[in-house]
């Protein structure tokens, strides 16, 4: 592998199916309702319940709102026809109820957006903020890697070869896995900051910068810069192995390149997230968090506890 040759994907991870059953499943009960409930000559709360699965939906996925929204509005529109009395006031009730729908979706999907758009607070991002971080060290707050890439290059010899378990499972996507991992720990705990190009000698206790040089080799020539390895870490870490905040990524995550040294590094910064976030690998989905200066994976009744205490408002 001499290049980064990734093609863009839309993977659909197992909480975006039980999303979607979720607001089917809410479409089709408010359909039956406002079946039953019109011709019992009960429909003016009937409207309002559509408006579950339209926010539902836009607040996960802001740009597929208004999707669901004319979807309920078609429905809504041939249950009522049923039902209604051809006049000029009761079309025009419906159509604007239908209208109604529309608006709402457009205008969750606006300010959702907005919010994504407002970069996440973070310290001055120069070289002497950068700085002070690898003169601290390592933290549950600050974490180093060497490179992101590094496992491209690896023969299928070295990886049968390998003792770590990362390499032998994830193969050349190892080094990939490791910063999503990295970047979940962060997300599922209080947040930090992610530094990639710092190589730690831990024998001596020594830190040297040394950038991020070599993962650009690793890229085609056209993406040897700060704008094409960000996009590497958007387009084929995060999305890849962190869909569930790909839509939302730029609300949480801050990618920068300090100069230091005559190098180039690239400063992740991360937010706490609002919701559990897990790394989505094939059929599996994994939970870490961040404790101490190591990033650690939890299931089972642990994972469930950390999820109630962390994510569930008092």
């Amino acid at each position: 592998m001499t290049g980064y040759v990734e093609t863009l994907k839309f993977p659909w991870s197992h909480t975006d199916l039980v999303r979607s059953w979720v607001i089917v499943s809410f479409i089709i009960s408010i359909i039956g309702l406002a079946y039953i409930s019109m011709s019992a000559g009960y429909g003016t709360i009937v409207p309002q319940l559509f408006y579950f699965p339209i926010l539902y939906t836009a607040y996960f996925y802001p740009d597929r709102g208004m999707y669901v929204a004319c979807s309920c509005g078609v429905a809504y529109s041939f249950v009522a026809a049923f039902f209604i009395v051809p006049e000029l006031s009761a079309v025009a009730g419906i159509l604007v109820q239908v209208l109604l729908f529309v608006g709402i979706a457009a205008g969750s999907a606006i300010v959702l957006k907005n919010r994504e758009n407002i970069h996440p607070a973070l310290p001055a991002d120069d070289a002497k903020t950068v700085q002070t971080m690898i003169n601290t060290g390592e933290s549950d707050r600050i974490e180093f890697k060497l490179q992101s890439l590094w496992s491209m290059s690896l023969s299928m010899e070295g990886i049968l070869a390998s003792e770590s378990a990362e390499i032998r499972k994830y193969r050349n996507n190892a080094s990939k896995f490791i910063i999503a991992r990295s970047i979940a720990g962060f997300l599922n705990t209080d947040g930090g900051d992610l530094i990639i190009g710092i190589q730690e000698d831990r024998t001596n206790n020594i830190t040297r910068i040394v950038g991020i040089g070599e993962d650009y080799h690793k890229l085609h020539e056209k993406d040897r810069n700060p704008d094409g390895y960000r996009r590497m870490i958007v387009e084929s870490i995060i999305q890849k192995y962190l869909p569930e905040v790909f839509d939302t990524v730029s609300r949480v995550i801050h990618i920068s390149f300090p100069f230091l040294s005559g190098r180039t590094l690239c400063h992740v910064h991360i937010m706490p997230s609002d919701k559990p976030v897990f790394v989505i690998t094939g059929n599996e989905e994994l939970f870490f968090i961040r404790v101490d200066a190591s990033t650690r994976s939890i299931t089972g009744k642990t994972l469930t506890n950390y999820i109630l205490s962390r994510f569930t408002s008092p």
